[in-house]
């Protein structure tokens, strides 16, 4: 049994809580929050302890798993101390706030051999899943992505990385997942078509991109914060002779309001995944959708 601790006690924190119950191989027995009072509550909840000193976790010998589901910008500072104590590593996307600090830290994890893994679920989604099944050995010729947001407030897509690192970085992922292939060439329309709420904050409400890639395959992506009628999430790929369309293996009438709902199965396969895996898994992907995600995000500030 894999004894674990889960880091930060968001929407996502708690989904990773559940799942560990749910995974024969995994056990929950600490949680840790820095708002005390959430952590000392829930662990009520989950039947787990909690602390307030997270150092007193980190020196227990028998929680080999920990889990980093709180804020970005608190990423390189977990891992850090996660890999001094050698601890089993699955961190939420993105892996750090700081693209400086990825080769420095995907060194360290190599240099340690720490199992690490980056959460990048939606691969694990079930109409996804089927997605990349039908396009097997198919000839891609253009795929198309939306994302639109219902309700997202710019504190929160701040303290996540922003636009392009929150919301980018799964679909950036999907795009080279589906298509085999790399970016070659990308355009960003961003800054005509923001908020201005946004912009004061250095981040972007909206955003088109365009996304040749080393295949030659087209890829063009619609982002934005503002959606009425609740999250909205597709996929479209076409080809010489088909259109396959995301919402044809997925329940295509309803609309949620938090996409950790819609794809709470997949947190869990991604989860179970790694823990099943010898090695690390998805480290290498998401250092590519996290570079790719910089180059995005440049791009709208200099277009």
């Amino acid at each position: 049994m894999i004894k674990s601790c889960v880091i930060g006690l968001s929407k996502v924190g708690i989904i990773h809580c559940e799942s560990l119950l749910k995974i024969k191989k995994t056990s929950l027995n600490y949680i840790f929050d820095k708002n005390y009072n959430l952590s000392k509550r829930l662990s009520k909840k989950f039947k787990c302890n909690t602390s307030r000193d997270f150092n007193s976790i980190l020196k227990k010998k028998d929680i080999e798993l920990f889990i980093i589901a709180s804020p970005t910008t608190t990423h390189n500072f977990y891992i850090k101390k996660l890999i001094k104590f050698k601890k089993m590593i699955y961190c939420e996307k993105p892996i750090t706030n700081n693209n400086k600090n990825l080769n420095r830290l995907k060194n360290l994890i190599k240099k340690h051999k720490i199992k690490f893994c980056v959460g990048l679920n939606r691969r694990y989604a079930k109409e996804y899943v089927a997605l990349k099944n039908k396009v097997y050995k198919k000839k891609i010729n253009y795929i198309q992505i939306i994302s639109r947001s219902a309700n997202h407030n710019i504190e929160l897509s701040k303290r996540n990385g922003g636009l392009f690192f929150d919301k980018g970085f799964h679909f950036f992922d999907l795009a080279c997942w589906l298509s085999n292939s790399k970016p070659k060439k990308m355009i960003v329309i961003s800054k005509s078509i923001s908020s201005e709420s946004f912009l004061n904050k250095g981040d972007f409400s909206d955003a088109v991109i365009n996304l040749k890639l080393r295949n030659g395959i087209i890829v063009e992506i619609v982002f934005s914060r503002k959606c009425r009628l609740g999250n909205f999430e597709k996929i479209r790929v076409h080809g010489e002779k088909f259109l396959l369309d995301s919402d044809d293996f997925s329940n295509k009438k309803k609309l949620y309001n938090d996409f950790s709902v819609r794809h709470r199965e997949s947190y869990l396969n991604c989860l179970k995944k790694f823990i099943e895996s010898k090695n690390n898994l998805l480290m290498d992907e998401a250092i590519l959708a996290q570079k790719i995600c910089a180059d995005a995000l440049k791009k709208a500030r200099f277009q």
